[in-house]
């Protein structure tokens, strides 16, 4: 009995107090307030307005352009406070024909020849010294562009082995390297003999071009044209200021 009281009570308590709160003037203008706030910021996708997205694409065409054209090639060794894109790429530094000699040398002729130029004795003959390195241009033009087979004799000592040709029908290096390796042995380790030129050798290549076998030693002193003539770079300059050089020595 008096929990069913009890029960009933606390049911209208309850209802009275919700019912003094609906009724309540400050609850009323407080929810007036909410109901006339905007909604709070939520977390979500937003796309991103074209227009920017035209822009910055605009942007990154423009930056890979200026890249292009003012990089200088991307060449660590090209750069330069004062570049100018519009004089282009700088000249490339033109070795002389002895460096670059030396070098063929060292990579294509060293393992037989010996890095001293004596060679190996009875199997590989010696470059120092030699009258076939030393004498006629044509004569070591002629074994380098077109190879050598037999027996030769040199410095006294008889060799008979095979010389491979670097010209177009060997190894095919350049007119300018095979140029370079010939000033190089006829001017190292005490020869003193001329250059030979790359215009030289380009003549002899485009004259010994249609040969396919290597020369024979009877046949390297044979039919030789007139030893080419070598300007010193003062002869060279006396020439274009129009003076004379008669006294300047021509090799």
């Amino acid at each position: 009995m008096s929990e069913k009281h009890n029960t009933d009570t606390n049911a209208k308590d309850r209802g009275s107090l919700e019912k003094a709160a609906m009724q309540d003037e400050h609850i009323q203008d407080v929810h007036a307030q909410l109901m006339r706030e905007k909604e709070e910021p939520q977390e979500g996708f937003s796309p991103v307005p074209i227009f920017l997205m035209f822009i910055f694409a605009a942007l990154c065409f423009w930056g890979g352009v200026y890249l292009v054209e003012h990089s200088g090639g991307y060449r660590w060794d090209a750069y330069s406070p004062d570049f100018n894109p519009s004089a282009g790429a700088p000249k490339p530094v033109e070795i002389a024909l002895f460096d670059r000699g030396a070098k063929v040398y060292r990579n294509q002729c060293a393992q037989c020849h010996q890095a001293d130029g004596n060679g190996v004795l009875g199997v590989y003959p010696p470059l120092v010294a030699s009258n076939w390195v030393t004498g006629h241009p044509q004569v070591v033009s002629r074994i380098l562009i077109n190879g050598l087979n037999g027996p030769i004799l040199v410095k006294g000592s008889n060799y008979n082995g095979n010389m491979p040709a670097f010209g177009s029908s060997g190894l095919a290096l350049s007119d300018k390297d095979i140029a370079g390796v010939i000033t190089y042995i006829r001017q190292e380790w005490g020869n003193s003999a001329s250059e030979v030129t790359e215009a030289t050798i380009a003549e002899y290549s485009n004259l010994y071009a249609g040969r396919s076998v290597p020369w024979q030693a009877a046949d390297l002193k044979e039919g030789l044209g007139p030893v080419p003539q070598i300007i010193s770079p003062m002869v060279e300059e006396l020439t274009i200021n129009g003076e004379a050089a008669t006294d300047v020595d021509v090799y």
